[in-house]
C-alpha cells in the first residue's frame, strides 16, 4: 500500500494505491448490546468506533496500519470536525489513510458513523 499526500497540513492522505484482498467495515458509536450511542459527545463516539475497529482488525489478523481509507459521516460536520480530527490523530498517529468527511442526517441519536477500508496482505509464497 502506498499513500500519496498533496497537503501535509491534513491528518490524512489524498490517495492510496493498494492491491490484494480488502476489508470494509461500517461502525457507529453504539457499543455492543446497546441501542444508543455512548455518552460524552462526538469525541467519545469516535473513540468507541476506534475500539470496535481494533476488534474487527484483530479478527482479520491486521492492525490500523492496514487502513487505506476512511469515510466519516457527521450529524454536524462544521461543529464536530475539529473534535473528530483530534481523536483521529490520536488513533492513527503517523499513519494517514485517505479520508472524507460528510455532513449527514444520522439515525438513533448518533453524532458520527464511520466506514473503513483496509488492505489484507497476502502471504508471499516461496
Amino acid at each position: 500500500m502506498k499513500f500519496i499526500f498533496t497537503n501535509p497540513n491534513f491528518p490524512f492522505s489524498s490517495a492510496v494505491i493498494h492491491s490484494g484482498p480488502m476489508l470494509e467495515t461500517v461502525l457507529t458509536g453504539i457499543p455492543a448490546g446497546a441501542s444508543a450511542p455512548i455518552q460524552g459527545g462526538v469525541a467519545e463516539e469516535m473513540r468507541e468506533i476506534f475500539r470496535q475497529l481494533d476488534a474487527v482488525l484483530r479478527e482479520a489478523g491486521i492492525d490500523k496500519t492496514a487502513i487505506a481509507s476512511a469515510r466519516l459521516y457527521l450529524q454536524d460536520v462544521n461543529r464536530d470536525i475539529a473534535a473528530v480530527n483530534e481523536v483521529y490523530k490520536e488513533y492513527f498517529g503517523k499513519h494517514s489513510p485517505n479520508r472524507r468527511a460528510y455532513g449527514v442526517d444520522l439515525q438513533a441519536g448518533m453524532l458520527v458513523e464511520a466506514a473503513f477500508v483496509a488492505e489484507i496482505q497476502q502471504e508471499k509464497q516461496a
